[in-house]
């Protein structure tokens, strides 16, 4: 008998240990539009845990600045704690990606012994949550997907206080130089084919360059009433969550549709199979870019 009591104590106790580790590796996000879960993979101090939680809650407030919601209504955020290595060791989120075979998760590896406000000034988390903008694509046009979340890290994290404007305009400057400098052989197209390894600069950046001469062909044509942000809060509306895989041609003309003059098609056709870079000299330089697409729109934590 005193054998059985003991069992059940060792396993009332365990019960317990479990219940107490989810309680504190588990938490629940309320954001605009959206139920965000944070998980870690593995424990992690209470007070660290919890600040991780809220650098989360505020990334997931950034991706709502573009149309006022995240994009989708659950996602699932799994935090993978590391330690300081030989590479990389630095960077306080050294890796990150998007899984969408069973809902919507981005992983984030996390350099837990950095401080807080290194994690809040990375832009590892943007361009993660940024992905989900974006329906799945291609990985023949990996540029669409990687390069309107390298367009759109830059803008959140300016628009959220964290990168100046002019901090955000030289940030994209400089990543346009590194796609220019890239593989100029190749077409976006054509890097997405050879894969990041072989053209990574190449596939980010001139998406984000796409991506920035949309958003501000949108806003003079329309003159002001039409951008990136309400193009792609339209296609939230009718097709995401989705589990399709998008090609690029696919995607880009069903954002045409939903404006009065097409403007994706067209640039598509322009750059997508053309080597080289996109011309961006003209329009870094243009004063909305500061004044309107990187002004802060809310406080810095």
């Amino acid at each position: 008998m005193r054998s059985i009591i003991q069992f059940n104590l060792a396993l009332v106790t365990l019960c317990a240990a479990t219940a107490s580790y989810a309680a504190q590796h588990e938490a629940l996000i309320s954001a605009p539009g959206a139920t965000i879960s944070v998980e870690f993979e593995s424990p992690v101090e209470d007070t660290k845990s919890r600040e991780i939680v809220a650098w989360i809650e505020h990334v997931a407030e950034q991706v709502s600045m573009p149309y006022g919601r995240v994009p989708v209504a659950a996602a699932r955020v799994l935090i993978i704690p590391t330690r300081p290595t030989s590479r990389k060791s630095d960077s306080p989120v050294p890796f990150g990606r998007v899984t969408r075979s069973d809902g919507e998760t981005v992983e984030l590896y996390v350099n837990v012994d950095r401080p807080i406000d290194a994690m809040y000034a990375d832009w590892t988390a943007t361009h993660e949550f940024s992905h989900l903008l974006l329906p799945p694509i291609s990985w023949r046009q990996k540029w669409i997907s990687e390069g309107f979340a390298s367009y759109y890290q830059n803008v959140l994290m300016a628009r959220a206080g964290r990168y100046s404007p002019d901090g955000a305009v030289r940030r994209l400057s400089e990543g346009f130089d590194r796609g220019r400098n890239s593989r100029p052989e190749l077409s976006p197209n054509d890097a997405a084919e050879q894969g990041v390894r072989r053209a990574r600069y190449k596939i980010y950046w001139s998406g984000a360059a796409i991506a920035l001469l949309a958003d501000i062909r949108l806003r003079e044509q329309s003159g002001g009433k039409e951008s990136l942000d309400t193009v792609l809060g339209r296609f939230q509306q009718c097709c995401l969550p989705s589990k399709k895989r998008w090609s690029g041609i696919e995607f880009f003309t069903r954002l045409d549709s939903l404006l009065e003059t097409p403007v994706f098609m067209p640039l598509y056709r322009q750059y997508a199979n053309t080597p080289g870079f996109p011309e961006t000299d003209e329009a870094l330089s243009k004063p909305l870019l500061r004044e309107q697409i990187f002004a802060v729109r809310t406080s810095p934590h």
